[in-house]
């Protein structure tokens, strides 16, 4: 099993969320390595991997920038960046540096990016690329998952009219009978 920080992702109902910061990240993944290493017959029969929460800082960057996010990119690769996704070249500090030189540029810093919670109007960077999703049901269920509200599955159930049947040209409701799982058609090329 591998664990690390929750990073928000653009076209999800999360993109609206703040990221927690690394320090709080690595302070709850300690915790949680403690109480399962404390309990010996759990700890031995799991394997866990914990990731740094550094790293996760770097793709919510990443995730959720705008275009301004390429002058900092270029500014790593600058610095020497390469391979960051390999954890024995990613350097948290040269991602750092180019985000302090760069970001002030445009008034901003990485916690705008990351660990702030986004408003219902805000424009989103990603607001031009039509993901199938309409935002208005994205951020319904936004507000449903921080009301702790469960939602069925709508391949189960009646459409919760997200968008996407429609716009993909499908209906992927397999209802009570079980009869369609997906509309699997063959896939031709040419």
């Amino acid at each position: 099993v591998s664990i690390g920080g929750f990073v928000p992702k653009p076209h999800t109902p999360f993109q609206w969320a703040a990221q927690a910061d690394h320090e709080t990240i690595d302070r709850r993944l300690k915790l949680l390595r403690t109480a399962i290493n404390s309990d010996r017959s759990v700890g031995r029969a799991i394997g866990v991997r914990y990731h740094d929460g550094r790293p996760g800082i770097v793709e919510g960057l990443l995730s959720r920038g705008d275009r301004r996010i390429g002058a900092v990119i270029e500014q790593v690769w600058r610095d020497g960046g390469r391979f960051d996704g390999w954890n024995e070249h990613f350097s948290y500090d040269r991602w750092m540096t180019a985000c302090a030189e760069v970001l002030p540029g445009y008034g901003l810093d990485v916690d705008w990016y990351t660990t702030r919670e986004r408003n219902e109007h805000e424009v989103l960077p990603w607001d031009h690329l039509d993901s199938g999703l309409d935002k208005e049901w994205l951020w319904a269920d936004w507000q449903d998952a921080l009301s702790e509200q469960e939602q069925d599955d709508c391949r189960w159930t009646p459409c919760f009219d997200c968008g996407v049947c429609p716009g993909m040209g499908t209906d992927i409701q397999i209802g009570p009978t079980g009869v369609r799982l997906l509309p699997l058609t063959p896939v031709t090329t040419g």
